[in-house]
């Protein structure tokens, strides 16, 4: 009887284990399962991607997405962290997320309870009716596997997530389905960019579009590369007929979208009191164009006026009031932007809501497919010889300048006969320019003191005078770092001058350093490029892969007065040296004035634009001669020995 008893307990173990080792292990998720072409260069490898979207009607769409992805070290663990938003248009019907070791063998199942579920709030949104649940596992071990689940429903199909099955650098993907079913044969556009070039199969019909790719190898950034989503596979998918938290729609192109946006979203927003108006009429008063009377108002809105987000329901689409904004003194871009719009108005001054893609990355509206897009809002104002760009959530910002946030790039311009594709102000290279002059005074010690004026206009106004608003002791360290090459540099003075009318930023200083210049027994090393030497140090590629894309042309000019030791003096100086190329030139050049005073001059210029990835190589050894020749020294002899 004990023999049976314990024959059977030996059994009922091996059972179980046997059941236990089955759920638990996934051989197909064992890291030596993926090919080493997809691990080289890989932070994460997308084991197997599934993402089915289903339009069930013009009021509803649900996505259903699987997701399995290997993190291989601690710089893949982002593409593992796993998230889903949700609010009173967006219910999530499912989420688990299961996390296995690099053999395969589960650690441990999370279900939906076990998700964090945290306010969308956004550090500056005031109100915001959106929440994710979020899912961020700490491993204690590299590399390890997660497979993710989700089903969400949606009311609002004017935004249908777009297909991008390479989301990041250094992540290499196995394969990736991504499939639209419609049953109920939903008029639906579609727009495929770079299909041919990673072998993208695809198969449609009315009621069925699925994307399938497979074996792409990580791509690793590359500096001065294009977009990343100019690089990769994108499917973008719209609705002829669709609806934004219960407002209905229907456009096929542009014009009609913008008109759709004018009509539900933007009309009847723009109404002021009379007392407002009247204030206003008093403003603009002694003004003689409309751009006076244009700049005079913006003005007033940015001092009247903050920015604080506000996304609730259609709210995230839709303007405040001009009247609450008015009222209350603040508003997101799309409010602010529509009160001075109807500030305008009540002076008869046509301006128009514009949507784009800010950033420093520039982004366009795609103007060959129509959808919503953008995450952005400025002021359209068309002047008779040019348009006029308003930046309404900047309190600093000057009048009719945007800066690199939002400049050279396709905007949706929403008028009430429809929507137009705009492109906004190109700031040329010649624009663009930073004046550096300096006086500067050598001592025997090696030391030297120096005041300098740094003059900046076009996007070098945007890139350096933010610094105003930064803490004394932040500019002193700003300016320590910018010219981190010389050596126990002090900054003993600042004082800075925002001219806004002319858009430019004066920036005066005064410098220091005891150990400027070396000492070689009775010579003195001088570096004469005190505050202008070129720091780029670009990588050199023996395989590169993308095109060149140089986005903002400059120009930066120097002028120094050197004024020698007591004592010393030079025998010759550096011959002007020039260079030519097809992005830009350089000069460099010293002259005498007296014995003891010389004269450095500087001039660089970049000039934007793509080029061949052929090309960069060209670039960055001129930009590397450009560094050589700014390290130029200089013999100074002490003639009283």
């Amino acid at each position: 009887m004990q023999n049976k008893t314990l024959r059977y307990l030996v059994v009922a173990t091996l059972l179980f284990f046997f059941k236990v080792t089955t759920a638990q292990e996934k051989p197909e998720l064992n890291i030596s399962r993926i090919d080493s072409t997809l691990i080289q260069n890989a932070n994460a490898v997308v084991r197997s991607e599934e993402v089915i979207t289903e339009i069930n009607s013009i009021n509803s769409i649900t996505t259903r997405t699987k997701r399995i992805v290997t993190v291989l070290n601690k710089d893949g663990k982002g593409y593992a962290d796993v998230y889903e938003s949700y609010s009173p248009s967006i219910k999530i019907k499912k989420l688990e997320a299961i996390v296995y070791d690099a053999s395969g063998n589960k650690i441990k199942t999370y279900k939906k309870k076990d998700f964090s579920d945290v306010s969308a709030y956004d550090g500056y949104s005031l109100m915001n009716d959106n929440r994710v649940k979020f899912f961020e596992y700490t491993p204690l071990r590299y590399p390890y596997t997660l497979v993710y689940e989700s089903e969400v429903e949606t009311t609002s199909t004017a935004f249908i997530a777009p297909w991008v099955p390479i989301f990041g650098y250094r992540l290499s993907v196995e394969k990736s389905n991504f499939k639209i079913l419609n049953p109920a044969s939903i008029s639906i556009r579609l727009k495929e960019t770079n299909f041919d070039e990673f072998s993208v199969e695809s198969t449609k019909s009315d009621q069925k579009v699925s994307y399938f790719i497979s074996n792409v190898s990580a791509k690793v950034k590359e500096v001065y590369s294009p977009s990343f989503y100019d690089l990769v596979p994108v499917a973008k998918v719209a609705l002829d007929e669709f609806s934004l938290e219960g407002v209905q729609g229907a456009a096929s192109d542009w014009k009609s979208l913008g008109k759709w946006q004018f009509d539900e979203l933007l009309s009847g927003r723009d109404q002021l009191s009379e007392e407002t108006i009247k204030k206003v009429n008093e403003l603009v008063s002694a003004a003689k164009t409309n751009k006076e009377k244009a700049k005079l108002i913006y003005q007033y809105v940015q001092n009247k006026t903050r920015y604080v987000s506000v996304q609730l329901g259609i709210g995230g689409w839709m303007p405040f009031l001009a009247s609450d904004v008015d009222r209350l003194g603040y508003g997101d871009c799309k409010a602010l932007t529509n009160y001075t719009k109807a500030l305008l108005d009540s002076q008869g001054i046509p301006s128009y809501y514009a949507v784009v893609y800010g950033g420093r990355n520039k982004r366009d509206i795609d103007a060959e497919f129509a959808s919503m897009q953008g995450n952005h809002v400025i002021l359209n104002i068309p002047e008779e010889n040019e348009d006029l760009w308003l930046e309404c959530t900047n309190q600093t910002m000057p009048f009719n300048f945007i800066g690199d946030f939002t400049d050279d790039r396709n905007v949706l311009v929403v008028t009430p006969d429809g929507g137009k594709i705009k492109k906004t102000k190109k700031y040329e290279p010649q624009e663009n320019v930073l004046r550096t002059t300096a006086t500067v005074k050598l001592k025997t010690d090696k030391s030297m003191v120096a005041g300098i004026k740094k003059v900046s206009e076009g996007l070098e106004y945007g890139w350096n005078s933010n610094i105003q608003f930064e803490t004394l002791k932040d500019q002193k360290l700003k300016y320590k770092e910018y010219w981190g090459y010389i050596n126990a540099l002090a900054i003993h003075e600042i004082n800075l001058k925002d001219n806004k009318d002319s858009i430019k930023f004066t920036e005066n200083i005064k410098v220091s350093s005891l150990s400027y210049a070396k000492k070689v027994g009775k010579r003195l090393l001088v570096t004469p490029n005190l505050f202008g030497c070129d720091q780029s140090n670009l990588p050199r590629y023996e395989n590169r892969k993308t095109s060149m894309v140089i986005s903002h042309g400059y120009i930066n000019t120097d002028e120094y007065i050197i004024n020698l030791p007591n004592g010393y003096t030079f025998k010759s100086l550096p011959e002007k040296k020039s260079i030519e190329t097809e992005f830009g030139s350089y000069t460099y050049e010293l002259e005498k004035i007296t014995d003891s005073q010389i004269k450095f001059k500087r001039f660089l210029k970049i000039i934007d634009g793509i080029f061949t990835k052929e090309k960069y190589e060209e670039y960055r050894k001129f930009r590397s001669d450009i560094k050589k020749i700014d390290k130029t020294r200089i013999v100074l002899i002490d003639h009283k020995n």
